[in-house]
């Protein structure tokens, strides 16, 4: 048992001696990994000052970016204001041109306007012009009947009287009316039911061209309707003009109208 002991004893001794040898061994060589380690970093140190000195310059560049979107931002600012002007101005000029084109249509319609007031007005002059030619040109045509104008008795030739000289009284004609240039007058209908009747004397003043001057009642039915429908009626007709020896001569015409009713 004693040898036993020792033997134990002596393996323990032993084991102890290795741990201790491995714990130096340990030892140095981390002191030998610091000592390379600290060479290395002590080496490499201006290396390592400039790369821990190239951040410095980050700043710089942060300003610098700063900077640029800074600027960015104003171009586009300045760059969107001229678009906004240049819309304004577009939408300006559009307003323009809308107005001028509504102008221009006004115009034009104005100017339509007035052409087309011009050719009534040479209208209606032209059929003023014919109508006065046609008066001035028609013959006379007394065309009397019953419940239709009479045209005025003409007056009686003049009394020869002897002389002693042979001398030719002067010739006159009256002026009459042209009833084939007109229309005869209708009897009214509220004459017809209130059963008016009556003689209307019309005398119209005529110069030597039978151009009606003047026109008015000489002798009245004793119904107003009746008297104006014929005024009316003579107004629109011609008469042939009065003559001296065959030479025209203002008179005065008389037109006799008779109203009366068929039973």
């Amino acid at each position: 048992m004693a040898d036993q002991n020792g033997g134990r004893t002596g393996e323990g001794g032993v084991f102890a001696r290795i741990a201790g040898s491995a714990e130096y061994s340990i030892a140095a060589a981390l002191l030998a990994v610091c000592v390379v380690v600290g060479g290395a970093l002590w080496l490499l140190q201006p290396e390592s000052a400039d790369v821990v000195a190239a951040p410095v310059a980050a700043p710089t560049s942060a300003v610098a970016a700063v900077d640029e979107d800074a600027a960015l931002s104003d171009w586009k600012r300045r760059l969107g204001e001229q678009f906004s002007e240049a819309e304004a101005e577009q939408r300006q000029r559009a307003a323009d041109e809308e107005r001028a084109r509504r102008a221009r249509v006004v115009a034009e319609q104005e100017a339509a306007a007035a052409r087309r007031q011009a050719e009534a007005d040479r209208e209606a002059q032209r059929r003023l012009d014919a109508t006065a030619l046609t008066a001035l040109t028609a013959l006379a045509t007394p065309r009397p009947t019953v419940g239709a104008p009479v045209a005025a008795p003409r007056t009686p030739a003049p009394v020869v009287r002897p002389t002693p000289v042979a001398a030719v009284q002067p010739t006159r004609v009256a002026a009459a009316i042209d009833w084939s240039s007109c229309e005869a007058p209708r009897y009214p209908a509220l004459s017809v039911s209130r059963g008016e009747e009556g003689v209307v004397v019309i005398a119209a003043d005529l110069d030597a061209a039978a151009r009606i001057v003047d026109l008015r009642i000489a002798e009245s039915s004793g119904h107003s309707r009746l008297d104006r429908v014929t005024l009316e009626a003579v107004r629109d007709c011609r008469f042939t003009p009065a003559t001296q020896d065959g030479v025209p001569q203002a008179a005065t015409a008389e037109v006799r109208f008779t109203w009366k009713l068929q039973n």
